[in-house]
């Protein structure tokens, strides 16, 4: 090949990449223009998940006032006293109170097998096993039932109490 042979490659080879360059360029404004631009404000529903999202998990708080700022929180968020406490408090407790408190989630809806209270099937139990062996499982769980009904104040003549009234 000869000097002016190379010197002709390169000129064409130089205009088509100045010209792939403006191509691009030209491409560049053109998707620019066609995109329209979100407004972030204009949504403020967007804006509160977004500071929701980002927000920290925690603080940390010193000083009195952040003692105070405490103990409001946790007495605003405590819950209401436990049916444990109510029995602690009043060893006379009687089955419809315990039965309210901790049983009647699970044994009004028949919650993992658990007999519905006044039915059938739980004159069906008390006839096949006997009221000492429900007491029995009262006391000390059964399949997905925590022992004392997950009460562990309770004493064993408050769970018969509390089985007594479930009976039909």
């Amino acid at each position: 090949m000869s000097q002016s042979q190379d010197t002709a490659f390169v000129r064409q080879f130089s205009g088509i990449i100045v010209g792939l360059l403006l191509l691009t360029i030209v491409l560049i404004f053109v998707a620019r223009s066609l995109q329209t631009e979100t407004d972030v404000d204009a949504n403020p529903s967007q804006k509160i998940i977004a500071e929701q999202r980002v927000k920290p998990v925690s603080d940390v708080h010193t000083g009195d006032k952040s003692v105070e700022e405490l103990a409001e929180a946790q007495a605003a968020t405590s819950p209401a006293p436990a049916p444990e406490a109510v029995a602690e408090e009043d060893p006379g407790i009687g089955g419809e109170a315990i039965y309210n408190g901790l049983c009647e989630t699970c044994h009004q809806a028949g919650i993992a097998g658990a007999p519905i209270s006044g039915s059938e099937q739980m004159a069906e139990r008390l006839s096949e096993k006997g009221l000492d062996a429900l007491v029995t499982n009262a006391i000390n769980g059964l399949n997905v039932m925590p022992p004392r009904g997950g009460n562990p104040g309770l004493t064993d003549k408050q769970i018969r109490a509390a089985v007594e009234f479930m009976l039909p």
